[in-house]
């Protein structure tokens, strides 16, 4: 029973864990939205909006990288293979779906090969 009971707090972790992620990462993209319909004047305010919520997604991955040990050249060539599709897929087709889509493919496929 007692293995039970923490099983059911470990998905109420994970869950708000996902949650609290989504949030993060959502809220700035809805803000902008709502501010970009309700006032066209404010250009300052409507970049802030704009920009917060890449800038977000950027400090979380900056931050989760890390710095690389000497055995973990290899990883980079990985991280940059990532980049490099998401570049690639934004310069094609400017959407933002479609870049994360193609960078997460590319970086698990690259990490069957140089791990």
């Amino acid at each position: 029973m007692d293995q039970t009971v923490n099983d059911i707090y470990f998905f109420y972790a994970i869950l708000l864990v996902a949650v609290g992620t989504y949030l993060i990462r959502a809220i700035p993209f809805i803000l902008y939205a709502r501010k970009g319909k309700k006032s066209k004047s404010h250009a300052k305010i409507n970049l802030f909006f704009r920009l917060m919520g890449p800038s977000m997604i950027a400090a979380l991955l900056v931050t989760s990288i890390g710095a690389p040990n000497s055995e973990e050249y290899l990883q980079i060539l990985n991280y940059l293979i990532g980049f490099s599709a998401v570049g690639l897929s934004y310069w094609l087709w400017k959407n933002p779906g479609i870049c994360v889509i193609a960078g997460v493919i590319c970086f698990s496929l690259s990490q069957l090969f140089f791990i």
